[in-house]
């Protein structure tokens, strides 16, 4: 979104009522960030009360410039606490719950400004995508994908329509085994596909649809569907990517560029994307961290140790655990056990040192495994 949305002209009369702050919350910075303000997913976006240090509005994920302002509007009718019963109070006492964190809460004042407002509701597609991501956090993937099922299809074909279905697709998926998602799948699969050739969607969404499409023909057993959709998937992001004007624009969509050649099990196809990317921007540790596992997919362990190695020297904070695992697996495949556990305590030791608020539990769970069973064997 830096590269592209935050710059866009929509959000100049905007950015003026508003104090603006970026926070990598990765850096050493990052922990008092955390601790006052609680992030589960990035990018988020809050808007926060000057008076109280406390949000009124969260928006999970990314959105359009136009988007952004009709956020910040709603995030100041939230801010001057609106009341009464009609949709456009409901949403602002909803904002706000979900903004401290009173995600059941603001669930049930969504769902009541839905109502309220009915059908024709200007503010009814923001509000759907706000319940379905809560739903969604919420671990009810059952009324998060129905929801998308009944509410997308007549939704205008634009950004909000792509978030909702992206999520609910999501929400199906990850309970495929469940007797009604098969229902809501096949509601579901064929709007991801109207969704993901609509121009005016950003990249980065359109890319993440083209993974759920392709997942999803994957788990159905269709593998030739599956392949037709992430060839598709490949030629969207080779020519995304040559709309970018800068570095970071170039380099906005590496992480998909890998996912695509790993489902067409051709990961090779990625490495001169990501070898450019290095080059563009030498001082991030993203691009030789995927260069890494690209390499260690294809079996070319020297090549993947160096890149992993470059990328432990540029990385920090939470994400340096990750980097160090991966450089604990390439020693483990080449054999070299003794070095791998070395690995492994050192990201052990450097997550005692991280602040709280900074420790990911599943990755450091995961060390903790990777470390029992170099010691076994």
């Amino acid at each position: 979104m830096r590269a592209t949305v935050l710059r866009d002209p929509a959000l100049v009369k905007a950015a003026g009522r508003f104090v603006w702050l970026e926070m990598d919350t990765e850096q050493p910075g990052g922990a008092a960030f955390l601790r006052r303000f609680a992030i589960e997913v990035w990018p988020t976006f809050l808007v926060v009360d000057p008076a109280t240090e406390k949000p009124v509005l969260k928006w999970l994920g990314t959105a359009t410039a136009p988007d952004l302002v009709r956020l910040l509007a709603d995030a100041r009718r939230a801010l001057q606490g609106a009341g009464g019963d009609g949709a456009e109070a409901v949403l602002a006492r909803a904002d706000r719950a979900n903004g401290r964190g009173d995600v059941s809460e603001a669930v049930r004042l969504w769902r009541q400004a839905l109502e309220t407002g009915g059908a024709g509701w200007r503010r009814r597609e923001r509000v759907l995508q706000s319940l379905a991501l809560a739903l969604q956090a919420s671990e009810e993937p059952r009324a998060c994908a129905e929801l998308a099922a009944r509410e997308a299809p007549a939704l205008p074909r634009a950004q909000p329509f792509a978030n909702l279905v992206a999520v609910g697709l999501a929400c199906a998926e990850e309970a495929r085994e469940e007797p009604w998602a098969a229902e809501a799948l096949s509601a579901l699969e064929p709007l991801a596909a109207q969704a993901v050739a609509l121009p005016q969607v950003l990249a980065d969404d359109r890319a993440g649809l083209y993974e759920e499409l392709v997942d999803a023909r994957k788990s159905a057993g269709d593998e030739a569907g599956a392949r037709r959709l992430a060839e598709a998937w490949w030629a969207f992001l080779v020519a995304e990517r040559g709309k970018g004007r800068s570095p970071g624009a170039r380099a906005m969509l590496d992480s998909w560029f890998v996912a695509a050649a790993r489902s067409l099990g051709d990961p090779a196809r990625a490495v001169p994307f990501l070898e450019a990317s290095e080059r563009e921007a030498p001082r991030d540790y993203n691009p030789p961290f995927r260069l890494a596992a690209l390499y260690l997919d294809e079996g070319r362990y020297p090549e993947a140790l160096a890149a992993s190695s470059r990328a432990v020297r540029l990385a920090y904070g939470p994400r340096k655990l990750v980097v160090l695992d991966q450089r604990a697996a390439i020693l483990e495949a080449q054999g070299r056990r003794l070095e791998a556990r070395r690995s492994v305590e050192e990201a052990i030791g450097y997550a005692a040192a991280l602040p709280e608020p900074q420790r990911n539990e599943r990755v450091l769970e995961r060390l903790w495994a990777r470390l029992g069973s170099l010691e076994e064997r």
